[in-house]
């Protein structure tokens, strides 16, 4: 049996469904068993449910696939097949391409800091990029199942709300050294912000709370409503998309583990480590050690992530949870799914036990990209939230501590909407 058949079988029929898996070769077996049954292959047979197959599953090579774009039920699919199907296009082929991230091995162009970019996926392509298809198919599958078999039962994924904070800065003028904090002056000088000029100097001879210590806030949101927060820390070398406070430095070890004493804490591995995997383990042991606890969850800074270099890194460094799965320039599903799955290595065959959790939005992507006020985001929030309770998903947004500080012209208003956010989540 195939592993790419295994592994999105076993996605699609135990993971979102609930049912349990068997399967046969044996064409007599299969005639004669009365339970409920999928013909998966290109061989029409007079009993249970026919799903015409695809040749994606039956290789073992990666090369370029024609897709098929098309529609069932308003559902956007790929793959079609031929009217002998019980269904035009082929689930399980669709879904394996879209979770794998095929697409992202083959060559593509990509942007500034060498990512995948939306534009060049194919849910971007058909406009699907905010529709959990695979979830969405699953569900047809479970209504073809339903009508051949009556009496069947599925047992689908509870809906889940986690928070989760990006600390790529964790101080806006505290303990960056001498040098940083003269150069911040100069800049603030230069550009003629004597409003930031007096709120540096509150800080620093004053004693003023740094405006990017914003834990309180997300805390006090927490007991009110009672839902949990991930936080990433980034905890690498200083560099020019690295610029947080060095990890040596006794306020950030401070500040990480007041958090890591309410919330669990995963590394938010540098933008250089994404091609060293010295410094990506140097990371991570020295965050470990400041926390006296095992890091076992990663979300890439830049959303770095290349195939399958990156996830192997992690596999091989022990980490069970990566949650960098998503865009940063458009919200949605770059996977096409809506729960968290298993990464499947593509160059090996192998399905690994490095769990992915898909994210649908940031608050970077509304500000930065989208360049959209509050109110605008709040619509396009508020339908994730929907179709993440209607797909039973694990809902995973990504905040960064230095908006919700709401200092800069362009994060204000964020925190109400984030609060909003949170009251319609739990």
């Amino acid at each position: 049996m195939s592993p790419r058949i295994r592994y999105v079988a076993r996605l699609v029929f135990q993971n979102l469904l609930g049912l349990e898996l068997r399967f046969t070769h044996d064409k007599e077996e299969y005639l004669l068993s009365t339970l409920p049954k999928i013909n998966y292959s290109r061989d029409f047979l007079q009993s249970g449910i026919y799903l015409q197959c695809a040749h994606l599953l039956f290789e073992t090579d990666i090369s370029e696939q024609e897709l098929k774009p098309g529609q069932y039920k308003g559902v956007p699919t790929l793959f079609q097949s031929s009217q002998q199907s019980h269904l035009p296009f082929d689930p399980l082929a669709a879904s394996f391409y879209l979770v794998s991230r095929y697409e992202e091995y083959m060559p593509f162009i990509p942007d500034e800091h060498l990512r995948f970019p939306a534009q060049e996926s194919i849910l971007y392509k058909i406009d699907a990029l905010s529709i959990p298809l695979v979830n969405a198919w699953a569900e047809i599958i479970a209504d073809l199942l339903k009508e051949q078999n009556p009496s069947i039962e599925f047992k689908k994924p509870q809906y889940q709300f986690y928070n989760s904070v990006d600390i790529d800065n964790a101080a806006a003028f505290l303990g960056k050294g001498i040098f940083r904090a003269l150069g911040g002056y100069l800049q603030d000088i230069i550009s003629l912000n004597f409003r930031r000029v007096l709120a540096r100097s509150r800080c620093i001879f004053i004693g003023e709370k740094d405006p990017f210590d914003t834990f309180d806030f997300v805390l006090s949101l927490q007991e009110k409503y009672k839902f949990q927060t991930i936080y990433f820390a980034l905890f690498g070398r200083m560099g020019q998309y690295d610029r947080s406070l060095t990890r040596y430095s006794t306020r950030l070890q401070r500040y990480l583990k007041g958090i890591a004493d309410f919330c669990e804490m995963g590394i938010h591995p540098s933008y250089r480590s994404n091609d060293n995997y010295d410094w990506l383990e140097e990371e991570i042991t020295a965050l470990q050690r400041v926390l006296k606890k095992d890091i076992t969850k990663s979300r890439q800074h830049f959303l770095k992530l290349k195939f399958p270099s990156t996830y192997r890194n992690l596999l091989q460094l022990e980490l069970t949870d990566d949650y960098s799965m998503g865009y940063a320039s458009e919200h949605g599903f770059r996977a096409g799914i809506c729960t968290p799955f298993r990464f499947y290595d593509l160059e090996q065959e192998i399905e690994t036990p490095l769990l992915i959790h898909p994210f649908p939005f940031m608050d970077g992507t509304f500000i930065y990209y989208l360049k959209q006020k509050p109110a605008d985001a709040w619509p396009i929030i508020e339908y994730y939230i929907e179709t993440y309770r209607k797909y039973g998903g694990e809902l995973i947004p990504i905040w960064h501590n230095r908006i919700y500080s709401e200092k800069e012209a362009e994060w204000e208003g964020w925190n109400e909407i984030f609060e909003k956010m949170v009251k319609a989540a739990v």
